[in-house]
């Protein structure tokens, strides 16, 4: 039980530092910001028209796109290391490439790609 006291512990102050941190920023900030605070981007340019809403579908392309870049990423420690792998690590990565495959594949055919 003392190898899992170290992660609780570090736990509890990760929350406790993002909790104080949190508290912080709403009592130190700024109460009353003005109106060109508040608007988009915060730039403090007035914009031309309203923008509205952005669809769900560009979530939901970004949010795909994030899960099969971050996917792809994962791939390259395995490529650097192919040869200290040998045949086991091989496998393992095309398994991971198959099961992505898979996921692309169905995505791709349930329309989780179109913008229209």
């Amino acid at each position: 039980m003392s190898g899992y006291a170290a992660l609780l512990l570090y736990l509890a102050v990760a929350f406790l530092v993002a909790l104080g941190i949190s508290f912080a920023s709403e009592m130190l900030g700024p109460k009353a910001p003005g109106g060109l605070k508040r608007t988009t981007y915060e730039s403090g340019i007035v914009p031309e028209a309203p923008v509205g809403y952005f669809s769900v579908r560009f979530y939901r392309v970004a949010m795909f796109f994030m899960i099969f870049d971050v996917a792809v990423m994962a791939l390259y420690p395995w490529a650097t290391s192919l040869k200290t792998l040998h045949q086991a690590g091989f496998e393992k990565a095309l398994l991971f490439l198959t099961v992505i495959g898979i996921a692309f594949g169905y995505v791709w055919n349930k329309g989780g790609f179109r913008w229209d």
